[in-house]
C-alpha cells in the first residue's frame, strides 16, 4: 500500500491536528498506510499512540525550543524522507508547506501541503509553497487569498475538511435550563476575538440576557503580547464583576461533550479559514453565533448560523439576546446547522483526498 507521512511541526492538538487525526483511519480504509512525523512529546504523540498510528519523531527545534534554521530543517527533511521511503509526504500546515516545498524529493516521493491559514506572505514564501506537487486549501476564501499573493493556481485546489457525523451528533434530549450556557472552544488569542466576545457578552447581560459563558482553551504562544492579551481578558472579567458568569475552563479534550451539552456556541474570530469548532458545533445541532469572516459563509451559507460583522460587540450582544429569547429559534437553527454539516462527512472528504493522492502518484494532477 502507498505510504503517506504527515508532517506536523508542533506536538499540540488544535483544529489542524484534529482535522488530520480524524482522517487518518479513514485513509487507512482507503488503501493507504499512514504515519505522522511530529515532536516526540505532547498531546499529538499521545493521541497517535491511542490510534495505533506510527509516530516518526522529527526535531523541529533546538534544545531551547527555538525553531532550527530553515536550511537545516530542509536538509534534515531531505535525509529523513529518503529513509522513510514515503510515496507521499503531506505537510499539515502552511508553515511546514513552506519548509517542505523546495526539499529535494527522494525517488518516487511526491510532496503535498495543506493551507489552513489566511495570512500575508512574502513572495519567497509563496514561491516555496508553490514548489509542492499539490496544495490543498481548506476553503475557497483561503485559496483566493493566496492566489492573490501569487500561489500557483494549477497546483492548488479546495478540500473542505470533513467531520465524523457519528461521533459529533446531537443528544436525543436536552433539558431546558436557566441561565443558558454559552461556550467558546479554541485558542485564547487575539485573532480569535476573545476581547470582542467578552464585550458582546457583557452588553448582552446589560440588555437582560440570562446567560453564562464558558471559555475552553489556552494561549499556546509564548510571545509577551499574547500573554498580555490573555491577562487583559482576565482583568476585563474582574473589572466588570463577571466572575460568576464567565469561567475560563482551560484546555479540554472533551469538545464533543461540551458542544452537545451547551446551549449556544459564540465564536468572534477576526479570521477563520475553515473553523473546525464551527463544524463540530453544527454537527452537534448547536445554534451558532459567528463572525462573517474567511470561509465561515462557505460553511453556513444561509440561516443555519447567525453570522455577525467582525469586531462588532453590539452585534454579538443582539444575536445572543435574539437566541436567548426563543427556544424555538435555537432548536430550528440547531437542526438546520446539523443538516448543513451533513454535507461535510469525513468519509466524503477522505474519498476526495484519496483520489487526489492517486492522481499525484500517477502524475495526473493537472
Amino acid at each position: 500500500m502507498p505510504l503517506v507521512v504527515y508532517l506536523c511541526e508542533y506536538g499540540t492538538i488544535y483544529g489542524g491536528e484534529n482535522s488530520m487525526l480524524s482522517g487518518l483511519q479513514a485513509m487507512q480504509r482507503r488503501g493507504f498506510d499512514v504515519a505522522v512525523a511530529c515532536p516526540a512529546k505532547g498531546p499529538l504523540a499521545g493521541q497517535l499512540a491511542k490510534l495505533d498510528v506510527l509516530d516518526l519523531p522529527f526535531l523541529w527545534t533546538d534544545g531551547e525550543g527555538k525553531r532550527l534554521p530553515l536550511e537545516q530543517l530542509r536538509n534534515d527533511l531531505a535525509d529523513m524522507t529518503a529513509i522513510w521511503k514515503a510515496d507521499i509526504v503531506h505537510a499539515n500546515s502552511l508553515s511546514v508547506s513552506r519548509i517542505l516545498g523546495p526539499v529535494q524529493r527522494p525517488h518516487g516521493s511526491q510532496f503535498v501541503g495543506h493551507l489552513r491559514d489566511i495570512i500575508k506572505l512574502n513572495r519567497r514564501v509563496v514561491t516555496d509553497i508553490s514548489s509542492l506537487d499539490e496544495i490543498y486549501c481548506v476553503s475557497d476564501a483561503t485559496r483566493f487569498f493566496h492566489l492573490d499573493q501569487g500561489l500557483d493556481a494549477a497546483k492548488s485546489l479546495v478540500l473542505h475538511n470533513g467531520i465524523d457525523l457519528k461521533e459529533f451528533a446531537p443528544l436525543d434530549t436536552k433539558a431546558d435550563r436557566s441561565p443558558l450556557q454559552l461556550v467558546y472552544v479554541g485558542q485564547l488569542v487575539m485573532r480569535k476575538g476573545i476581547d470582542v466576545l467578552l464585550e458582546g457578552f457583557r452588553l448582552a447581560l446589560d440588555a437582560g440576557a440570562d446567560v453564562t459563558l464558558d471559555l475552553y482553551g489556552e494561549c499556546h504562544s509564548t510571545k509577551e503580547e499574547a500573554k498580555q492579551y490573555l491577562a487583559d481578558a482576565t482583568r476585563f472579567v474582574e473589572r466588570f464583576q463577571l466572575n460568576d458568569r464567565v469561567r475560563f475552563r482551560g484546555r479540554t479534550d472533551r469538545a464533543r461533550q461540551i458542544l452537545q451539552q451547551a446551549d449556544i456556541l459564540v465564536h468572534a474570530a477576526r479570521q477563520e479559514p475553515w473553523g473546525r469548532v464551527l463544524l463540530e458545533a453544527g454537527a452537534c445541532g448547536l445554534p451558532i453565533i459567528a463572525t462573517d469572516v474567511g470561509g465561515t459563509r462557505e460553511m453556513y451559507s444561509g440561516k443555519e448560523a447567525c453570522l455577525v460583522p467582525v469586531d462588532d460587540p453590539p452585534a454579538i450582544a443582539e444575536a445572543i439576546g435574539k437566541l436567548c429569547g426563543s427556544r424555538a429559534l435555537r432548536q430550528s437553527m440547531g437542526t438546520t446547522a446539523r443538516k448543513r454539516i451533513e454535507q461535510f462527512d469525513i468519509n466524503d472528504y477522505a474519498d476526495k483526498l484519496a483520489e487526489r493522492y492517486r492522481k499525484v502518484l500517477r502524475g495526473t494532477v493537472n
